[in-house]
């Protein structure tokens, strides 16, 4: 379920580009440094969102540097750093080992056990200082495994329990913006999980695995009906992102949040109508 809250690059001017990168960068560096240099590989775009937002709305001291790391030896990238993105960094281990795990439980692939194995470590380590997100990460995926089990084919059984997963995560601390952020959350997961169900809905069906749009998969109008049940998720998720005092980067998470995040849908919806068309 990551991987969806990419940017669209080529709506963004170079400076808000390079600074996103900057959030990617630190958050890859803070994941290392946090850790371990293993656990990078817990690195994704959801959680670059998420410490953008927050740091937007509680504005942290905020170190700006240049490093150099193994992806990129020769030249020295642009890395930001700051609580919001320490506090990233530590889902992000959290939420890569429970995923890793999952795939594991779910199709015993070996390597999803001993990339698990990497993470586990670092994983208990992030769960000792955020124990109400470790434990809403651990009872999603045990919920998850009990909506698989019974197929369960309301849309609204794994998807909901994705979403209230993510608006925890997205409550960095309990005040007056934590209703806003959790709502976000809510609609955001619920949101990633649908569209990556609709982008590998026929993996699914030649795997035999659980998903809740295969019985669906038939249907003429399936594509208008997804991008309507995707469309007025989004339109929620808007609405509290709205609510919350936030200037700057505000323009970039916008890019993400009413464009790049549709990305993955479109590329799927393409991909069936080139298939259509052979």
């Amino acid at each position: 379920m990551l991987g969806v809250m990419t940017v669209r690059k080529d709506e963004l001017r170079f400076r808000e580009f390079d600074r996103y990168r900057g959030y990617y960068c630190g958050l890859c560096r803070a994941i290392g440094k946090r850790c371990g240099s293993v656990c990078r590989m817990a690195l994704s775009f959801e959680m670059t969102f998420l410490a953008m937002l927050h740091t937007s709305l509680y504005e942290p001291e905020t170190a700006d540097e240049k490093h150099r790391c193994l992806v990129h030896p020769l030249g020295k990238q642009r890395m930001l750093m700051n609580e919001a993105i320490d506090y990233a960094a530590d889902l992000s281990a959290i939420v890569a080992y429970y995923d890793l795990r999952d795939g594991w439980d779910d199709e015993h692939r070996v390597d999803r056990l001993a990339e698990s194995a990497l993470l586990k470590r670092a994983a208990e380590e992030a769960g000792k200082h955020l124990p109400r997100q470790r434990e809403a990460v651990e009872h999603y995926v045990k919920a998850l495994h009990e909506i698989e089990a019974r197929d369960d084919q309301n849309l609204d059984a794994a998807a909901n329990l994705t979403g209230e997963m993510l608006g925890e995560l997205y409550v960095m601390k309990d005040d007056v913006y934590a209703r806003d952020l959790r709502e976000l959350g809510f609609y955001l997961g619920k949101f990633i999980y649908l569209c990556d169900c609709y982008e590998d809905v026929e993996r699914d069906i030649r795997k035999k695995n659980y998903n809740p749009l295969i019985s669906r998969r038939t249907n003429e109008t399936f594509a208008a009906d997804c991008e309507q049940m995707l469309s007025d998720m989004m339109a929620r998720a808007a609405l509290a992102f709205e609510r919350l005092p936030l200037l700057e980067d505000a323009e970039i998470m916008r890019n993400i949040l009413y464009s790049g995040i549709w990305l993955r849908f479109e590329n799927a919806s393409e991909r069936r109508k080139a298939k259509k068309k052979q």
